[in-house]
């Protein structure tokens, strides 16, 4: 597996693995119980969710951007914006010394809406890419919810199921499901023609 797709995995496992000691730490609602997990509290575990995932899988969606875009422009600045994202979020949490407010998703949910309908990738990873918008989509919606509504039926510890734990899983997925050939059959050749498959074809006599 190449160091692209290891970044992706890494760091969605990295997302949906520290989201469970963050949240046990936390509780379920937005009121903080300041408890410890393995030593750590909130705060720790948030850093880490907030800042190691984020560096891992935007470096691996760069690295890989050829694949994913295929040269479309809408794609690579769908896929632009999500890294640049991701990276700032990283940087503020890690300036915070903490996970701090969302904003990202307000960015990374149309993003990934916009990938999952451009990308020339195709099967599994192009519907990866699909349940990555949904995802993201449902986690800003949830966290538009009123926080009295929401403490009411957990709804912050849904939120942090949807946009960390379960966005993870997906990235991951994402990562192990890509690979460099689903796009040979959208690239074009030196003569304008395609690489894929048929264009392999022997002409008919």
């Amino acid at each position: 597996m190449e160091l692209s797709r290891v970044a992706l995995v890494a760091g969605g496992i990295v997302a949906a693995g520290t989201f469970v000691p963050f949240t046990l730490a936390h509780g379920p609602t937005s009121y903080n119980v300041e408890h410890e997990i393995l030593g750590w509290d909130m705060h720790r575990w948030g850093l880490v969710m907030g800042t190691v995932p984020e560096v891992l899988i935007s470096a691996g969606l760069w690295r890989l951007r050829g694949v994913i875009t295929g040269g479309r422009r809408a794609t690579a600045v769908a896929l632009a914006v999500v890294c640049a994202t991701m990276m700032l979020f990283a940087t503020m949490n890690a300036a915070f010394g903490a996970v701090g407010p969302p904003f990202d998703l307000f960015f990374l949910a149309p993003a990934c809406v916009v990938l999952a309908v451009t990308t020339p990738l195709r099967g599994p990873a192009r519907a990866v890419l699909a349940a990555l918008a949904v995802a993201y989509s449902a986690a800003t919606a949830v966290g538009l919810i009123p926080q009295e509504m929401s403490d009411s039926f957990g709804g912050f510890r849904l939120f942090g199921l949807i946009a960390y734990a379960g966005t993870g899983v997906l990235w991951a997925a994402f990562g192990a499901v890509s690979r460099p050939a689903q796009a040979a059959s959208s690239r074009p050749g030196p003569d304008g023609g395609a690489t894929g498959p048929a264009s392999r074809v022997p002409p008919a006599r």
